[in-house]
C-alpha cells in the first residue's frame, strides 16, 4: 500500500528545467558586451558563467539571448569558458570585418526598428550565432549608423548620420590632438628651442586660460580646458595638491612656455601681444617722404608748411612713440601757441589689415617688462613718430594769445613740421630751472590756462605714483611727480587742445566722442574732515570723484571744468584718437566727416569693450610688478605706510616706494592719516595677495 496522498510508483514526473539554461547570451557590462553561458536558476534570476570566468546572478530582461550554439560538450566550467573564449574570438572576427555603413544602405530607406534576427536575414542571408552576435557588438559599438532600443536597431536617417559622422571625426581629430600636445609637452622639456606647431596652439591656449583663471562665456571650454589641464598635470607629474590654476601655470613652465613673470593678465583679458604678419607688411611698406617737395602735390597744398618753426617734443626719456609736439612764436598782438598731433590718418587708412590690428587692440600698454604698441613699432616709433629732424604731416591746433595769455582765435589746421629738439621732462625741468626763455612761456602760458579753469571749478587732486622698471635685471620704480612743472605744462597743453577740438566738433556737429564727469556732490578740496593734509586726504578727494563718462554729444567735464572734452592728441596710442583725427582732417578736405554718428556708434561700442580689458589688465599688470617689487624688496624689511580709511572691518593703508593700498589688522587704534610701520609678511604676486604686519 502506497502512504495516502503519495504518488503511485511509476507516476512521478521529470524535474522542469527552463529552457534558458544552456543559452548563450550577451550583457552589458559598464558599455562593454560581454558573453556568457546560462547555467541555472535562482528565485527570479539566472545563473550564468561569462567569458571571463566569473559566475553572476542576472535578471533576465538583462541577458540577450543568442541563437542556439551548442556547447552541451563543455562539462566543466573551465571547459564551458574555454567555449565562450572561442567563440568571442569568432564574434569578434565577423564584428571587425563587418561594413555597418553598407548594411545600413542595405536598410535605411525603411527607418523603422529591426531585429538583429531581421537584420542578419536581411544582409546575410541566414542567422547564426557568430554572425548574429558579431553583427550585434559591430552595431551597438560604431554608434554612428544605427540607434539602439533596447534589442532592436534602427537605421539613422542619412542628415543625421552625416552630423554623427562629422562629429565622431571631430572627437578622433580632437583626441589626437591631445595626445600630439602631451608628447610636444614632454619634447619641449628637453628642447625649448623647439616650437609650437599651429596644430597644437589651441591645445596648449587651453592650458593657459586654465593658469589665468579665465572667466569664460562658453561652460563647454572651460570645462575642456580643465580636463586637459589634469591631464597634462598628471603626465607631467606635478603635484595633485595644488591648485589647478598653478597646477597649469606649472605645466606651461616646465615646457619653457611661461616663465616666472609671465603676464597673465594679458591671457585673462585676451590682449593680443603680437601683429599679425599681414599688418607687420603693410606697416614695413609706409615710408614718409625725406623732402617736403615729394609729398604728392594734393597733399602739400592742403597742408601748411610749419617746417621752418621751431618745435620740440616733451616725454619721459624712455618713449619712443612721441606724437605730439609744441611751439610758440610772438607775434604782433602776443602769442601763437601751437600743438602738432602727428597725422596717424596721412598713412593708415581704414579697413587695412594695419588698421584692424590697431582697432583690435584700442590702446598701447606700457608695462614693466614689454611694451605693447597699439601699431607696430616700425610705423609707432618710426615713420609716424615726431622725430627730432624728420618732416613729419600733422594735425595743428594753433591758438592766438594775448600778452596776457588770453586765448584771441584758434585754428586746427593740416600741417608739416620738422621737429627739431626732443626733451626728457627732467630736461625741461632743469632748464625752467636754469630760466630757458621758450620753455618759461610756455609754463606760464599753461599755469594762465589752468588757473583759469581752476577758477571756473576745476578739481585738482594729488596723486603719488610710482611706475615699475627693470634695470640690471632688477625691479626698480620711477616715481611719478605729475605737479612737477614740465608734466603740468604738457597736460595742460593736451587739455587745451583736446579742448579746442571738442569744441570744433560741437559746432561743425562732428560725431565725436566727447568725454564728461558729473559734479561731485560733496567738496572734493575738502577731503574728509578728520583727514590732515597729505596721502589720506588726497585719497579722500580722489573717492568723492565721479566716474567720466562718454556720449555723441557734449557733456560737462567737472574735473576740468570745461564743457566740451574729446581725447584727440594721441592717435599712436590710442585708437579712439585716429577716429577723431579722421573725423578732423576729412572735414577739412571735404566738409563732410569720415563717418556718420550711425556709423561711429557701433564702432565705439566695440572700442570701449576693448578699452576696459586693455585697462584691466594694464592695472593688474602694474600691481603685479609693484608686488614683484616689494617681493624683491625682501619680507620683514619695515615700509612706512599711511593709513587712507578707517570705515572698514581693517584699515586701510597706502604704502609709501610703491603707492598701493591694503588692508591690515592693526593691534592699536589708529586715525585717517597715522603713519605706521609695518612689515611685508606674504606676498604673492600671480594671486595679486599681500598681507603686512
Amino acid at each position: 500500500m502506497f502512504p495516502k496522498n503519495s504518488p503511485k510508483s511509476g507516476s512521478a514526473k521529470p524535474p522542469v528545467v527552463d529552457p534558458a539554461i544552456g543559452a548563450v547570451v550577451q550583457y552589458d557590462d559598464d558599455g562593454q558586451l560581454l558573453l556568457a553561458l546560462v547555467t541555472g536558476t535562482k528565485k527570479d534570476k539566472l545563473t550564468i558563467i561569462n567569458v571571463r570566468g566569473r559566475e553572476l546572478e542576472l535578471a533576465k530582461s538583462r541577458l540577450y539571448f543568442l541563437p542556439a550554439k551548442n556547447l552541451s560538450a563543455a562539462s566543466t566550467a573551465a571547459a564551458r569558458v574555454e567555449a565562450l573564449q572561442k567563440l568571442a574570438e569568432e564574434i569578434e572576427r565577423e564584428a571587425s570585418k563587418l561594413d555597418v555603413a553598407e548594411v545600413w544602405t542595405f536598410l535605411h530607406e525603411e527607418i523603422r526598428p529591426y531585429t538583429v534576427s531581421e537584420i542578419c536575414q536581411t544582409y546575410f542571408g541566414a542567422d547564426d550565432c557568430a554572425r548574429h552576435a558579431g553583427l550585434r557588438v559591430a552595431l551597438i559599438r560604431e554608434r554612428i549608423h544605427f540607434k539602439r532600443d533596447k534589442d532592436s536597431l534602427e537605421p539613422r536617417p542619412g542628415p543625421v548620420v552625416e552630423d554623427l559622422r562629422r562629429a565622431e571625426e571631430a572627437k578622433a581629430r580632437k583626441k589626437g590632438l591631445r595626445d600630439a600636445a602631451l608628447e610636444f609637452l614632454s619634447k619641449r622639456r628637453s628642447d625649448p628651442q623647439c616650437d609650437i606647431p599651429t596644430e597644437l596652439r589651441d591645445a596648449i591656449h587651453l592650458i593657459e586660460e586654465v593658469a589665468a583663471a579665465v572667466g569664460h562665456s562658453d561652460p563647454a571650454r572651460q570645462k575642456e580646458a580643465r580636463e586637459f589641464t589634469h591631464l597634462c598635470a598628471e603626465h607631467t607629474g606635478i603635484p595633485e595638491s595644488l591648485p589647478l590654476e598653478k597646477r597649469a601655470f606649472e605645466v606651461l613652465r616646465n615646457a619653457h612656455i611661461f616663465n616666472e613673470h609671465t603676464n597673465l593678465s594679458f591671457i585673462r583679458h585676451q590682449i593680443p601681444v603680437a601683429h599679425a604678419a599681414v599688418a607687420l607688411s603693410e606697416a614695413q611698406g609706409i615710408a614718409l617722404p625725406q623732402k617736403l617737395e615729394e609729398f604728392p602735390e594734393g597733399e602739400r597744398s592742403f597742408r601748411r608748411d610749419l617746417t621752418r618753426v621751431r618745435t620740440f617734443t616733451i616725454d619721459d626719456a624712455s618713449t619712443r612713440d612721441m606724437d605730439d609736439a609744441l611751439s610758440v612764436e610772438q607775434t604782433q598782438d602776443g602769442w601763437e601757441l601751437g600743438i602738432h598731433i602727428t597725422d596717424v590718418s596721412y598713412a593708415i587708412k581704414p579697413g587695412t589689415a594695419l588698421d584692424s590690428s590697431a582697432r583690435r587692440r584700442a590702446t598701447s600698454l606700457y608695462c614693466a617688462d614689454q611694451t605693447v604698441n597699439m601699431l607696430p613699432e616700425s610705423v609707432s616709433e618710426g615713420q609716424l613718430s615726431l622725430v627730432a629732424g624728420e618732416i613729419r604731416p600733422t594735425l595743428s591746433v594753433l591758438v592766438s594769445l594775448s600778452r596776457s595769455f588770453e586765448i584771441l582765435s584758434t585754428a586746427i589746421i593740416p600741417a608739416f613740421i620738422k621737429v627739431q629738439q626732443r626733451y626728457s621732462y627732467d630736461e625741461v625741468d632743469d632748464l625752467l630751472e636754469a630760466g630757458d626763455a621758450t620753455l618759461l612761456l610756455l609754463h606760464d602760458i599753461a599755469a594762465a590756462c589752468e588757473e583759469r579753469r581752476i577758477r571756473k571749478g576745476a578739481i585738482r587732486v594729488h596723486k603719488r605714483d610710482a611706475v615699475p622698471f627693470f634695470e640690471n635685471g632688477s625691479i626698480r620704480l620711477l616715481e611719478i611727480d605729475e605737479d612737477a612743472p614740465s608734466r603740468m605744462l604738457v597736460s595742460e597743453m593736451m587739455v587745451l587742445a583736446n579742448m579746442i577740438m571738442a569744441e570744433f566738433a560741437a559746432e561743425k556737429k562732428l560725431p565725436v566722442m566727447y568725454r564728461g564727469q558729473e559734479r561731485p556732490i560733496e567738496d572734493v578740496a575738502a577731503g574728509s574732515g578728520d583727514a590732515p593734509e597729505g596721502p589720506a586726504k588726497d585719497f579722500s578727494a580722489r573717492t568723492k570723484l565721479k566716474k567720466s563718462s562718454v556720449s555723441f554729444e557734449p557733456q560737462y567735464h567737472a574735473g576740468l571744468a570745461l564743457d566740451a572734452y574729446i581725447q584727440a592728441t594721441s592717435p599712436i596710442r590710442r585708437y579712439i584718437d585716429l577716429c577723431h583725427q579722421r573725423q578732423f582732417v576729412e572735414y577739412l578736405k571735404s566738409g563732410s566727416p569720415w563717418v556718420s554718428r550711425d556709423q561711429f556708434e557701433p564702432l565705439a561700442a566695440e572700442l570701449d569693450l576693448s578699452l576696459q580689458a586693455a585697462n584691466l589688465a594694464s592695472r593688474e599688470t602694474k600691481r603685479y610688478w609693484l608686488l614683484r617689487y616689494l617681493e624683491q624688496r625682501g619680507r620683514g624689511k619695515p615700509i612706512e605706510c599711511t593709513v587712507v580709511r578707517t570705515d572698514l572691518k581693517s584699515p586701510l593703508v597706502e604704502l609709501d616706494e610703491v603707492y598701493i593700498t591694503t588692508l591690515v589688522r592693526l593691534q592699536n587704534k589708529v586715525k585717517l592719516g597715522d603713519r605706521v610701520t609695518l612689515k611685508v609678511t606674504a606676498v604673492d604676486p600671480h594671486t595679486d595677495y599681500l598681507r603686512l604686519g
